[in-house]
């Protein structure tokens, strides 16, 4: 029997606006959903630290003012950078000051953990 082999997509990284950089190819981003086009499924998402416009996959689009979560591919051409929104997740429950506490403590000790874990020279399970 032949072997089925899948492509694994790159994970995505979570970002604000602001911080993605020339190397990311897939972000993860939460913010409020603006100019909700119909027509094009586009729609505009700001989450505080910038504005990007986002390309709705499969004819999803939030609402107007609606808080979403957004999982998708940076695009890069002549017109500057957008996103290829492959998934779009309503968070409008979310509590997201708990989600910015949850980010600020990772940022914070994953990188003493990632050098504990070095320094004695053993690998993540």
């Amino acid at each position: 029997m032949e072997e089925v082999k899948f492509r694994r997509r790159k994970p995505a990284v979570e970002r604000k606006i602001s911080e993605i950089r020339d190397d990311d190819t897939r972000v993860s981003l939460i913010g409020k959903a603006f100019k909700v086009d119909k027509m094009d499924y586009t729609f505009w998402l700001d989450d505080g630290t910038g504005v990007i416009l986002i390309e709705s996959e499969e004819n999803v689009l939030p609402e107007n003012g609606q808080i979403v979560r957004v999982i998708g591919r940076v695009i890069r051409n002549d017109e500057g950078v957008h996103i290829f929104g492959e998934v779009v997740q309503d968070f409008s429950d979310a509590d997201l000051e708990a989600l910015e506490e949850i980010r600020e403590l990772e940022r914070k000790i994953l990188p003493k953990v990632e050098g504990i874990i070095e320094f004695f020279g053993g690998e993540e399970a």
